[in-house]
């Protein structure tokens, strides 16, 4: 959505889809060069939104104007936290815990404890937690329908919170779904000294404790809902 907003939108938004060519997004996609990364998925997004329009005829076959845009190379990111750097997130976190949302809180102790996706967790729904087997049934995920097993310490935390929707982690506004913990994050990222952590890095962060801790690949494929091991060896 934001890519969309920033990119797509405010950038191409008054051109007809049958009117896109190459050279007007080599020019936006070179104009980004400075953010790799940042080019390369709003290169992506706009391929595929161009195969659909294809596919729904709004542009003739085979003529995706971002075919053949070469990509940049990007940086590959390595980022995990080690034991020092996840006891200051806690220490962080219970500075916070009369400051932030209890439940915004919560959701990211679940992904550290869980190596969940971010989107799995804010659209957690009580009636997915199964609390006698200790275990979460999600029946749509990036990947499909996915079982994440829960260690006592996940367990703990579901327990202590009161349900005040159908969703686990509700705002303060309305007890409506909570959306995003990027704020949140942020002020903890600020007190525990880190930089350039990013939410994702912690399901890097638990792939990575559970590498050193003699898990073979099988299993954390499972444990991260993986449907590639080339994924999860990367």
């Amino acid at each position: 959505r934001r890519l969309i907003r920033l990119q797509i939108i405010s950038h191409f938004g008054k051109i007809k889809v049958k009117d896109l060519t190459r050279a007007m997004v080599v020019k936006h996609h070179e104009s980004l060069s400075q953010t790799p990364h940042n080019a390369n998925r709003f290169l992506s997004l706009l391929s595929k939104m161009m195969n659909l329009a294809e596919k729904w005829e709004f542009r003739p076959l085979y003529s995706n104007p971002c075919k053949h845009v070469d990509r940049y190379k990007e940086k590959p990111r390595e980022v995990y936290l080690m034991m020092d750097e996840l006891e200051r997130v806690g220490s962080a976190m219970r500075e916070l815990k009369d400051i932030e949302s209890e439940y915004a809180l919560s959701a990211i102790q679940m992904l550290i404890l869980t190596g969940s996706r971010t989107s799995e967790i804010l659209t957690l729904k009580w009636e997915y937690i199964d609390f006698e087997n200790s275990c979460m049934n999600l029946p749509d995920t990036k990947t499909g329908e996915r079982k994440i097993h829960l260690n006592p310490s996940a367990l703990s935390i579901l327990k202590s919170l009161e349900k005040k929707s159908e969703y686990v982690f509700v705002s303060r506004v309305q007890n409506k779904r909570i959306t995003t913990i990027r704020l949140t994050w942020k002020k903890i990222c600020k007190i525990a000294g880190l930089s350039d952590v990013r939410l994702h890095d912690l399901r890097h962060t638990f792939a990575s404790h559970a590498v050193n801790n003699g898990y073979s690949l099988p299993i954390i494929v499972k444990m991260l809902g993986h449907t590639d091991l080339k994924t999860t060896e990367k």
